[in-house]
């Protein structure tokens, strides 16, 4: 949704980047972040003032000093705010609130069919999150972002799907601007098996460079690894198989209109 080096939800894009680096938890000090980002440590010093600003980190005590007065050191502040995201599939939705370490403090799934268009669906995305930061004890105040999580193609830096086969309505549609407008946040929009790819390489296989997740439920989607980076490819279908013709599948009709599709062929109910 926002292209590098523009403002993001914490104000500034190199604040953004030093909060990413601080999002394992690991207390570092300037001088190592400013090693890690080959940034002057004068700079690092100006973006670690602007989190501990917003409270999303904290310093947590000395680092070993090599003589003289110990280094600070800095660590995420998990509990400082709070952030949305959203899986919309095909026929169920799910809508979790985390903390900034990641942990989940509320949760809901209902059926919610992508078919009833943006409005509708990203309507009921709204209402479901200020339901769950109720229950979590939190305010709209305490969201910083929303992630989303589309069944279909999404053009990555404006957050637009692009002719999603099962997704009548949403082509083109502002699903950012909505969110925004709704609760007052960005929104970080990907295609739902993207952001799968993205955590199973984060959580469960941080060292591996090269990797296909394949999703088989109401629909069949991937998301490709290569080289570290997710490949999104033109249009952000690179991951698009479930609505490639196989052989086997001439004459089966596919719920996206075509004829033959894997989707067809292969996926659940």
């Amino acid at each position: 949704m926002v292209a590098p080096k523009k403002s993001g939800p914490l104000g500034l894009a190199g604040a953004s980047e030093l909060f990413q680096l601080l999002r394992d938890g690991r207390p570092r000090t300037r001088a190592e972040l400013a090693a890690t980002t080959g940034l002057a440590r004068s700079t690092v010093g100006l973006r670690l003032d602007t989190l501990l600003d917003l409270g999303l980190i904290r310093p947590i005590g000395d680092g070993a000093s090599s003589g003289g007065r110990p280094p600070s050191q800095f660590a995420l502040n998990p509990s400082a705010r709070v952030v949305v995201g959203a899986d919309l599939g095909a026929t169920h939705a799910t809508i979790a609130v985390a903390d900034l370490g990641g942990v989940i403090l509320r949760t809901h799934r209902a059926r919610l069919p992508i078919a009833e268009g943006p409005e509708r669906v990203l309507g009921w995305v709204a209402d479901e999150a200020r339901t769950l930061l109720a229950e979590a004890g939190r305010t709209v105040a305490d969201l910083l972002a929303v992630g989303l999580g589309l069944p279909g193609p999404v053009e990555h830096d404006t957050g637009r799907p692009v002719n999603p086969p099962i997704m009548p309505g949403w082509d083109g549609f502002d699903v950012p601007g909505r969110i925004l407008d709704a609760l007052g946040v960005p929104a970080l929009v990907d295609n739902d098996v993207n952001i799968m790819a993205i955590g199973e390489k984060t959580r469960s296989f941080p060292d591996v460079s090269d990797l296909l997740f394949v999703k088989v439920a109401t629909g069949i989607g991937s998301g490709i690894i290569s080289g570290g980076l997710l490949q999104r490819g033109a249009q952000g279908s690179a991951g698009d198989i479930g609505h490639v013709r196989i052989e086997r599948g001439k004459g089966v009709e596919c719920h996206c209109g075509n004829f033959g599709c894997l989707e067809a062929m292969a996926s659940g109910p």
